[in-house]
């Protein structure tokens, strides 16, 4: 959820509709009305969303195939007091929205529609990946005077050959971002990844008109890093507001290359254990590329998956799986499986995103 002064009252300054109660109330079933945390007498608003040649009711999250008023359009936001049923339903019924503030309107849309792209933005980060190679930035920083932001840089690489739990916890901490920090009550974190490459865009300027295409090219990578890192962000306060977590970073080293790592979990089912599944994905010239799925069930129980495109990288990982599983034990964790497989890892399948089709991020204060 997505807080500050003025953001409270985004959403309900949206293309304000007026609305009579003329067309078929809106029914919510009684287990959607739960996941959705209505209750009786309750306000709330809703986005028209279309879908297809359809229109829906974007709730907290969460498309709703129930009416809408024939006058709707799409991006306008609704008001409804809800009503309780006897049989455990819920009835939408329409309030009218408060007038808007004209100027405000005209900023609101822009905002919505900069967090809807984001929050469907594409999966994976190659401008990240590309952009934090080493050398890549040290050769764009060599081209301007900030020494502030080479400092930056050196800071948010740990050495691949010393790398410790400290250093993922400091670079996780500091891909969250520094709203994240703040909202908190901490100071923003000097290794925000995020506010690196809009300083950079900054220090680099405008394109020229005389830019070589490489230069105009450097620019769109760094602004299309910029977006993946600001996705991942928005995507995983959606998740959050759904009892679940989805984050994604890229972890760059001072002496190997990047490493991309996501966090996933699930709500939880009634009486089932939560499992926490970390993704590793990396490609380096001495191993190739490696994909390493790791499910955390309960809180010591591990799930190992591996692939690798190098056979001999596939015959070392079994042959010191016997080790992995020792080392685990005496840290007070159990290595239920180790599988590892020569090739590829298949492309994971669009579900694992907690905001699929017609979602998008509550702007409610």
């Amino acid at each position: 959820m997505i807080s500050g002064p003025d953001s409270g009252s985004l959403a309900s300054r949206v293309n304000p509709l007026f609305v009579e109660s003329r067309f078929s109330l809106p029914l919510v079933e009684a287990k959607t009305g739960r996941d959705l945390g209505l209750s009786d007498g309750q306000v709330v608003q809703a986005l028209v969303q279309a879908r297809g040649d359809q229109l829906g009711l974007l709730l907290r999250g969460r498309l709703l195939d129930v009416a809408v008023p024939p006058e709707s359009q799409p991006g306008q936001t609704l008001s409804f007091r809800v009503q309780a049923n006897p049989n455990g339903s819920l009835t939408l019924h329409p309030m009218p929205n408060p007038a808007p503030d004209a100027a405000a309107a005209s900023v609101a849309q822009p905002v919505i529609s900069r967090v809807e792209n984001l929050l469907f933005h594409p999966s994976g980060a190659p401008d990240t990946l590309a952009l934090f190679k080493p050398g890549f930035i040290d050769a764009m920083l060599s081209t301007i005077t900030r020494p502030d932001l080479q400092a930056q840089w050196n800071a948010m690489r740990p050495s691949m050959a010393n790398v410790s739990p400290e250093a993922i916890r400091m670079a996780l901490v500091g891909a969250l971002g520094s709203e994240s920090a703040l909202a908190r009550g901490r100071g923003a974190p000097t290794n925000d990844p995020k506010q690196l490459l809009h300083q950079l865009l900054l220090a680099l300027g405008q394109v020229p008109p005389s830019a070589s295409e490489q230069e105009r090219d450097i620019r769109a990578q760094l602004q299309g890093a910029l977006d993946e890192v600001e996705a991942s962000q928005v995507q995983a306060l959606q998740a959050q507001s759904q009892a679940a977590m989805l984050f994604g970073m890229v972890l760059p080293f001072r002496d190997a290359d990047p490493v991309a790592l996501s966090f996933e979990r699930k709500p939880a089912g009634q009486g089932q254990p939560e499992v926490l599944t970390v993704n590793v994905h990396s490609q380096s010239s001495d191993l190739g590329e490696l994909w390493l799925k790791t499910e955390v069930h309960g809180k010591s129980v591990l799930e190992l998956v591996m692939w690798a495109t190098q056979p001999g990288v596939v015959e070392q990982a079994e042959q010191g799986a016997g080790a992995l599983a020792g080392e685990l034990q005496q840290a007070g964790l159990t290595l239920r499986s180790f599988q590892v497989i020569h090739g590829p890892r298949p492309t994971p399948l669009p579900e694992a995103r907690p905001s699929d089709c017609g979602m998008i991020l509550d702007l409610r204060a």
